[in-house]
């Protein structure tokens, strides 16, 4: 797909999220989208789970596209949160396996523009502290120390809101509660992404030598839905 720059510095994200989340929406036909069915994750009951290998066979077949760019487009669809996983979490990525999946909430949809507030992230984050007694990923203990003193105005605000959660979640059956956390996960992966992740939400124009002309590199969809 070819842009031609108009002195635009980033590449226009709405109208691409857009085609994606009509994708989306067609996956979720309850007729002709992708098959979901109830699946024992780690001991719950998943409802409307899928498998990585039907939602590549579904996109290939809706697309009329190879395998090779169906996955470029089920991994945009990962990263970008539409999607998560419910086995691996931390890898935002469709693996073309029997690997579980589930349709995240439009809440969490990235055209929502909700903002990925500090506090937001800070009551995440103490939440996640608290179920796992202090035992929390290396970058997210930096994060937590870092908004800690950032905002730590309302600390007590933060923990409070972070105990209430926890105490609410612990009143779900076993599998909201297992598919919330991997919602949060997915979300928070996507909006604050560890370090030695690319940011998806904040990539912009490829630079070339020629200001008129930019070469898209990455896997997009153009007017017509076939993947260049």
């Amino acid at each position: 797909m070819t842009i031609r720059h108009q002195g635009q510095q980033y590449r226009p994200r709405m109208a691409f999220l857009r085609k994606i989340e009509a994708l989306v929406k067609d996956m979720q036909d309850p007729e002709m989208g992708v098959r979901v069915q109830s699946q024992k994750v780690t001991a719950v009951s998943a409802p409307h789970a899928m498998t990585g290998s039907d939602v590549l066979q579904w996109i290939s077949q809706r697309l009329w596209v190879s395998s090779l760019e169906a996955q470029n487009l089920g991994n945009f669809i990962v990263k970008y949160g539409y999607i998560y996983p419910l086995q691996d979490p931390k890898n935002l990525v469709l693996k073309p396996d029997g690997s579980l999946y589930q349709f995240q909430t439009p809440y969490f949809w990235p055209t929502q523009q909700w903002p990925a507030e500090d506090t937001d992230y800070a009551i995440y984050l103490a939440k996640r502290n608290i179920k796992k007694k202090g035992i929390l990923e290396e970058y997210e203990k930096e994060n937590y120390n870092f908004l800690n003193r950032k905002i730590n105005y309302k600390w007590e605000f933060v923990i409070m809101q972070a105990q209430e959660q926890h105490r609410a979640g612990k009143e779900r059956n076993k599998a909201d509660r297992y598919a919330l956390d991997c919602q949060e996960k997915a979300y928070w992966l996507v909006h604050r992404c560890p370090p030695g992740m690319n940011d998806v939400l904040d990539y912009g124009l490829d630079r070339v030598t020629n200001p008129n002309e930019v070469q898209v590199k990455q896997a997009t969809i153009d007017d017509g839905w076939p993947i260049s």
